[in-house]
């Protein structure tokens, strides 16, 4: 009912800030709650929990990430001054560093907190929307009702390599600018 989502969106949150995995997070609220409440119950759950990781980026400060950071989040902190959105977007598709991590990353940057929800937000969202069609597809496998879904898996499935390769090149050509 209503009373699960805040219950969902605080376990959610609270787990991805632990660096629990996104997909495994949002296949968890696929299989709890079923696609469509479970891919939103996802969505805002990722957006807490990432908010709350940017605002402790602002309150941290550059010195507690750097005890964590390698250099793919200081690539991404070097995007992020660039071009605050897209790399917010971009990140969500190709994986450089875990989540919050990235989170807190763009906390410590100049990037307007507007440009980090708006890339987060869109760029979470085909991660998302593939682990719920993916999850009800392999639960209708498992009870034998086979049909369309094996290819409605594999399109799923190329589609997210498709954006994973894009995402990466266009990060491996903005790298490539600074050399």
């Amino acid at each position: 009912g209503a009373g699960s989502l805040p219950v969902a969106v605080a376990g959610f949150a609270g787990l991805a800030f632990l660096g629990t995995p996104q997909v495994v997070l949002s296949a968890a609220a696929v299989v709890a709650f079923g696609p469509v409440t479970g891919a939103a119950y996802s969505w805002i759950g990722t957006m807490v929990s990432s908010l709350v990781g940017f605002h402790l980026g602002r309150t941290a400060g550059a010195r507690v990430l750097e005890r964590f950071s390698g250099a793919g989040v200081r690539r991404f902190m070097r995007l992020v001054g660039e071009n605050g959105f897209l790399a917010s977007l971009i990140v969500r598709l190709v994986p450089s560093a875990p989540f919050i991590v990235v989170n807190m990353a763009a906390g410590v940057t100049p990037m307007r907190a507007r440009d980090f929800v708006a890339g987060t937000g869109i760029g979470i969202v085909p991660k998302i929307a593939l682990t719920a069609f993916a999850g009800a597809s392999i639960v209708q496998l498992m009870r034998g009702e086979i049909g369309r879904h094996w290819v409605a898996l594999v399109v799923a499935a190329a589609l997210w390599l498709a954006i994973g390769w894009f995402a990466r090149r266009w990060l491996s050509r903005r790298d490539g600018d600074k050399t």
